[in-house]
């Protein structure tokens, strides 16, 4: 009867059915086209309904709401429970019962020093963010409590048990620290500055961070905390150990930034990486999920490096206290003494260098700021770095990255100096070097004695009969011809030369004035054969696997031939020096 009539009339007679009695129920949207009609009955049944599932669960999910008519269910909600303390979440409404709950469950697992999931104490309805923003909600109770922290947004875990993680390590941690001060490695103790700057939890980098996290995925979907999959009012109560996702998230942004703005600084010492860590944990904590297993190493990288460094400082701290003072002193009297053998031998190096036109002296000269002289800046450096606690058992291991590293921790006039050393070895001059050597000692109080000349004389004898010893033993054809030379040099100048390989056909061109020709001559010829011998060496390695070239008789033929030739002249070239000729030049 109402269809017979426009819009207008239909919701007056409505009205006017509902007003006088005679229909029981509510217009819901006033005189809209879309206005609905909820009878009386419904509205009751609908309310029970309601009524019923919120006394039986404690909550409310807003779609199961939609789906029973009603069109807006959180102020439907809020109108119907005015005088009820209720959280609204973001696909629910919780009550106080779960809210007292969980807050049982969370201050059990503090008290306890153990951690708690709160996802199995929860509707299987209540998504994670839901779960995570009444966990938010329920941990403000517990400000003035002992620290704790929220791992993977809905699991609780107290200070004590992370303490309890990282006691764990203790007896490794101490193994590691008198394994490495035993094995008398390099130890380049890390500042807490370091620490800043490049971190060592993401020495993984964003590649392994990616493998990480897929690997959390995997341990989600395959654990039995999958959220959704508990009953819907699950009461058992699972203590289990925790961990804090926002502490994590902020550091790892700021990992991130030190690590992008210094990603190139190495750092040497590292406890233990993600994956031992991990193991670690697996082995002692069999109760928990894989995805709390991985935040827990995550979050236990930073602390356990710092306290390994910490082990490592008091170790060496204990070692260098056993140190009297005399020892140190004798310390410092070796260091003047092997820098200053060195600074001689530079000089006298220096002094047969000049024997050869500029361009050989400037390879003599990098030569040498590459050996020798590289040589003095690290045991002057090594020795300053002992002082911070950053020395090396041998100090030629030393790397240029290294050697700046312990410049950073001195003093600004020692690091002036010594950065000038520093630098200098990557120049062409050894007159530089030695002056920068010069004002470094100085800053240092490093005393370097000048030798005299019984000194010198002491010192080329020694130079001499050490290359005679190594000549001796040798049978590396390029080797004899090498020593040969350079002893020949000192033989006719009774000057010292520390030259690369490059510069040899120079000494044997100087050496043409100053031995006897014939002698000479098997030099040349010695020359000519290990020349050959090179070449062939090489051309064999750039052809690599064609066989067809490398097993050529020909080939095969003349490399054999100069094989037995260097053979047979080897004894004859070291002859030139091991037995010389009275009509030879030799040394006084």
């Amino acid at each position: 009867m109402l269809q017979r009539y426009g819009s207008h009339p239909k919701h007056a007679v409505l009205e006017e059915l509902v007003n006088a009695g005679r229909l029981k129920g509510t217009v819901v949207g006033g005189r809209q086209d879309r206005a609905v009609f909820v009878p009386d009955i419904y509205a009751r049944t609908q309310s029970n309904w309601v009524d019923s599932f919120f006394k039986q669960n404690g909550y409310l999910e807003f779609d199961a709401l939609s789906r029973l008519g009603i069109p807006d269910p959180v102020n439907y909600v809020k109108k119907r429970y005015k005088s009820l303390q209720l959280l609204f979440l973001k696909t629910s409404c919780v009550g106080q019962e779960i809210m007292d709950q969980v807050e049982a469950s969370v201050d059990e697992a503090i008290s306890s020093g153990t951690w708690v999931d709160i996802v199995p104490l929860l509707p299987s309805s209540l998504s994670v963010e839901d779960a995570s923003m009444l966990l938010q909600q329920v941990m403000r109770s517990f400000i003035n409590q002992p620290s704790t922290l929220v791992f993977s947004d809905t699991v609780v875990v107290s200070e004590k048990f992370i303490n309890n993680c990282a006691e764990l390590f203790n007896g490794l941690m101490h193994q590691k620290a008198e394994k490495e001060m035993k094995n008398n490695n390099p130890v380049n103790l890390i500042t807490e500055e370091d620490l800043k700057q490049s971190s060592l939890i993401e020495n993984a980098s964003s590649s392994k961070k990616d493998k990480k996290d897929e690997r959390r995925k995997k341990a989600i979907e395959g654990s039995g905390s999958v959220r959704g999959s508990g009953g819907g009012n699950a009461r058992e109560i699972k203590i289990k150990k925790t961990k804090k996702k926002g502490r994590k998230d902020v550091d790892s942004d700021e990992e991130s930034q030190a690590s992008s703005t210094n990603r190139s600084k190495h750092l040497e010492i590292l406890f233990m990486s993600h994956e031992e860590i991990e193991d670690v944990l697996r082995k002692h904590l069999r109760d928990c999920p894989e995805e709390l297993i991985l935040e827990l190493a995550d979050h236990l990288v930073r602390p356990l490096t710092k306290s390994y460094q910490e082990v490592l400082r008091s170790l060496f701290m204990s070692s260098a206290s056993n140190s009297s003072g005399t020892s140190r002193k004798k310390t410092i009297k070796d260091l003047q003494e092997e820098v200053s053998s060195l600074y001689n031998n530079v000089r006298l190096f220096e002094k047969g260098a000049k024997h050869f036109t500029d361009e050989t002296q400037t390879h003599i000269a990098k030569h040498m700021l590459k050996t020798v002289c590289t040589d003095i800046t690290n045991l002057i450096f090594n020795f300053l770095a002992a002082d911070v606690m950053m020395a090396a058992e041998d100090y030629t291991v030393l790397t240029s990255e290294m050697r700046k590293k312990i410049l950073s921790t001195l003093h600004e006039e020692m690091r002036g100096p010594l950065t000038k050393l520093h630098v200098s070895l990557n120049g062409k001059s050894l007159e530089e070097f030695v002056s920068a050597l010069d004002a470094a000692t100085e800053a240092c109080d490093i005393m370097v004695k000048r030798g005299d000349k019984k000194k010198e004389r002491q010192i080329l004898f020694q130079h001499r009969q050490a290359l005679v010893e190594q000549l001796k033993v040798t049978e590396d054809p390029a080797l004899v011809l090498h020593l040969t030379s350079v002893l020949l040099f000192q033989f006719s100048t009774h000057c010292m030369l520390h030259a690369p390989g490059r510069c040899v056909p120079q000494i044997i061109t100087f050496l043409s004035t100053k031995i006897p020709e014939d002698q000479h001559s098997c030099l040349v010829k010695y020359q000519g054969l290990v020349v050959k011998q090179l070449i062939s060496q090489n051309k064999k390695i750039g052809q690599g696997d064609d066989d067809s070239l490398d097993n050529s008789p020909d080939v095969e033929e003349s490399t054999e031939a100069i094989r037995k030739e260097l053979q047979a002249l080897t004894a004859s070239v070291k002859d030139l020096v091991l037995r010389p000729r009275k009509s030879s030049v030799t040394e006084e």
